[in-house]
């Protein structure tokens, strides 16, 4: 059930009876020159949405913002400061509990969320919260099966703006696809320009990587394959949704923590 479409009594059952609400978290960014800016909020907003109607529970929103401040060089991308950011999350879970819903999945559907999105859940051990909060990226740590599946349909090559998330794309939203202005030379190789210190990272690595924000050979896409990989995908959130409805181990550990962390100096 999508929230923004749910009436009052609808919504007030689905919180009581499900307790579970996926909060889809994309960015708006370039994505080479063929796909729309909000690519990463389109797919996973309808992975989500289409995962809720196997395992019903609630859908926030398309939420268009998060860390994107590798690709603020281009035009289209929005970031903001990080406390405001971390504020803003922090504000829309604890809305989202006081309505209810006592379990939060944070549903990536961008790679530089996912650190972001590491930090977040950690700083949150520090509040005594109605709610527990779980988080994945929609195509990272699929079991074997899944991989292979994934894998025969096409190769991811680099993973951005390649023919994986133009497909991707041309399955949610064909319209907004236009592989004829994809102008790079194909595969589109990282340079390594922002790897030149071995193990040591700086902030440059994708930029140095793929300055133009397009990785691989996007014209290699096509709406089949993204159909084929968008029902991996839903497949594997729903059984994510059914697992965490189910979890009870969580919840516990955090009463634990919270109780051993309260207690202290008492």
């Amino acid at each position: 059930m999508q929230w923004e479409y749910a009436k009052p009594a609808e919504f007030e059952k689905m919180a009581r009876e499900e307790k579970v609400c996926i909060l889809p978290l994309g960015v708006l960014e370039r994505h080479g020159e063929h796909l729309p800016l909000g690519t990463d909020a389109l797919v996973v907003h309808k992975i989500a949405v289409e995962a809720a109607k196997k395992e019903p529970c609630m859908v926030f929103p398309m939420f268009y913002f998060g860390q994107i401040h590798e690709a603020s060089f281009a035009s289209g991308a929005i970031t903001f400061e990080t406390d405001y950011l971390l504020g803003l999350l922090r504000n829309i879970c604890d809305e989202i509990g006081r309505n209810g819903f006592t379990k939060i999945f944070l549903l990536s559907g961008h790679g530089g969320n996912n650190s972001m999105l590491d930090y977040f859940m950690m700083s949150t051990m520090d509040r005594d919260v109605p709610y527990t909060l779980y988080s994945i990226m929609y195509c990272q740590n699929l079991d074997p099966e899944e991989l292979k599946a994934a894998s025969a349909i096409q190769s991811s090559e680099g993973g951005h703006a390649d023919q994986w998330e133009s497909s991707l794309v041309m399955s949610v939203c064909p319209d907004a696809v236009d592989l004829t202005l994809q102008k790079f030379p194909e595969p589109i190789k990282p340079l390594g320009l922002g790897r030149k210190l071995g193990r040591v990272k700086s902030p440059f690595w994708w930029y140095g990587d793929y300055p133009e924000n397009v990785t691989g050979s996007p014209t290699l896409a096509s709406k089949e394959k993204g159909d084929k990989l968008m029902q991996i995908y839903i497949d594997r959130v729903a059984k994510d949704i059914k697992a965490i409805k189910e979890d009870e181990h969580i919840p516990k550990l955090q009463r634990e923590f919270l109780e051993r962390r309260n207690s202290l100096g008492k």
